[in-house]
Order: structure tokens, then C-alpha cells, then sequence
């Protein structure tokens, strides 16, 4: 079940491992989609049920030239649990897909078993979304090495840049040659559903267990987001990776992927 049909939105799902075990859905950040997920599903599958979808404007999922919310990638997500039918799971996001986590955390608990939240914030702010705009324009020209040269010294830390240069050339040959890539109406809504989203006043209210995960060298959305995030989410645990930047999930693939089973296993079956 590849594609699944949500509201009249047609929405791309991979599913990988063992059928009868606990469920964790993986939601990427803007513009991303599940292949991003490349370093995880391995490691996650071996032990859970995986689903990693394309939010509506990315990937193999529609990009409807409308605008649409947050809440509304969120109602997408549960829509294709629905699918599936999966009561609760484990709800996993990264950057935008973290935002996604937390509405459906705030407006949905009955539905979460735990939550991660990855290099996200509460609430984008002025340089940001400065930052957004001119990406924005960048992708708008249809230059897919310039969109993913520009890109790349915002998601990777000075180290990764440094020392792996096999790695940078490897995301640039993907971003120029991948048959799926997200068109500039799909970014260009979905930003705007960036700029509107703030939970800042209701993070208290999420009670599940909840992970925050952020790169120590993140300077699209620096590490104070996420201890905002820690500060405001009772109970909450914290794990800041060194040498690692926005993507600090492929960055520091082994120690992120460490990080993220020792949570799911601690709380297998709440």
C-alpha cells in the first residue's frame, strides 16, 4: 500500500518490519521526504513496524497549490495510520516533521505512544524565516545543483564539510539525479505552513515520554530551540550530538540511531 488516500490527498508511505510489532512513524522536515529516513529504517525495522511517509508537497506524495497547515500534515499522518489501522504508535519527527509531531501529540495523545522530537522548535523566527525566503528563491530559478549547493552549508556542520567530502558530493549527485524531487510549489506551501505553526503556549500540555534530539552545531535551528522544547515538555529527555549539524540524523547516523532505540525500548508497550 504504497500510496494511501487522505481527504482527496494522495499520500506515499514506505512500511518496513515485523508486523505485529509496535509501530513508530517517521515524518520528515520541509521539503524531505521518507528517503531521508535512509540511515534509520534499517535499525528501526529490525525491532518495530515502521512507516515513513511523504507529507502532502514532497516527495512521491500530491503537492496541491493551496494553502494547508500543519495541523492539516498532521491529520495527514493519523489519516494514513487510519489506513493501516494503527490505534497508537510512536510518532517520530525531524525539523517540520517535528512540528507534525507536535500537534498530533497536542491535539491527538490518545494517539501517541512516545515522542521524538528532532533538531524542530515550537516556533520559527525572524532569521528563519529570512533564511527560508531566499532557499525559496533559489528554488524557484529550477537549478537543482544550485538549490542543493546552496542548501547543504545550512544542513551540514563545518566538520562534515570538512573532513567528508565524499558524503557533500554524494547528497549533491542525489539532490541533481533523484526522480521524485520536490517541486517549488510543494516548499513553497509548506513553508508557509512553517511560518504559521506555534505551540510555545501549549507545549505543557504534552505528557507523553518525549525525546529531543538536536546536532550541537545546528545553525538552521540552533540547540536553544530544543532546550526551549526540554524546558517547556515535562519530563522530557535531551541528548545534544557533537560534530553534528541540522541533518545530525545522517550526520551521526550510529549514535542518533543508538539515542532513539534505547527511548523506544524503555518504553516498549506504554
Amino acid at each position: 500500500m504504497p500510496q494511501v488516500a487522505v481527504d482527496g490527498v494522495q499520500l506515499f508511505c514506505q512500511t518496513l518490519g515485523p508486523d505485529g510489532a509496535e509501530p513508530v512513524v517517521l515524518i520528515m522536515g520541509w521539503g524531505g521526504d521518507h528517503t531521508a529516513w535512509a540511515f534509520q529504517l534499517p535499525a528501526f525495522s529490525a525491532e518495530f513496524r515502521v512507516i515513513a511517509l511523504d507529507n502532502r508537497g514532497a516527495g512521491q506524495s500530491d503537492a496541491p497549490d493551496v494553502p494547508f497547515t500543519i495541523a492539516d500534515m498532521a491529520a495527514d499522518t493519523l489519516g494514513v495510520l487510519d489506513q493501516f489501522g494503527i490505534a497508537r504508535a510512536h510518532i517520530c519527527g525531524a525539523s517540520m516533521g517535528g512540528m507534525i509531531a507536535q500537534e498530533i501529540a497536542l491535539e491527538h495523545p490518545e494517539r501517541v505512544l512516545t515522542l521524538q522530537l528532532h533538531c524542530t522548535l515550537a516556533r520559527t523566527d525572524a532569521y528563519a524565516d529570512f533564511s527560508g525566503r531566499n532557499l525559496l528563491r533559489v528554488k524557484e530559478r529550477g537549478d537543482r545543483e544550485e538549490f542543493a549547493r546552496t542548501t547543504l552549508p545550512w544542513l551540514l556542520c563545518r566538520k562534515t564539510m570538512a573532513e567528508r567530502p565524499e558524503f557533500v558530493e554524494l547528497f549533491i549527485e542525489r539532490a541533481v539525479g533523484y526522480p521524485y524531487p520536490t517541486s517549488f510549489v510543494g516548499l513553497n506551501r509548506q513553508a508557509e505552513a512553517i511560518r504559521a505553526h506555534d505551540t510555545r503556549e501549549r507545549l505543557a500540555n504534552i505528557r507523553m515520554p518525549t525525546l529531543i534530539t538536536v546536532g550541537a552545531d545546528d545553525i538552521l535551528v540552533p540547540p536553544s530551540f530544543s532546550r526551549e522544547l526540554h524546558a517547556r515538555i515535562a519530563g522530557s529527555e535531551l541528548v545534544v550530538l557533537p560534530d553534528a549539524g541540522h541533518l545530525h540524523f545522517m550526520e551521526q547516523f550510529d549514535r542518533f540511531n543508538e539515542v532513539c532505540l534505547e527511548f523506544l525500548r524503555k518504553h516498549r508497550g506504554g
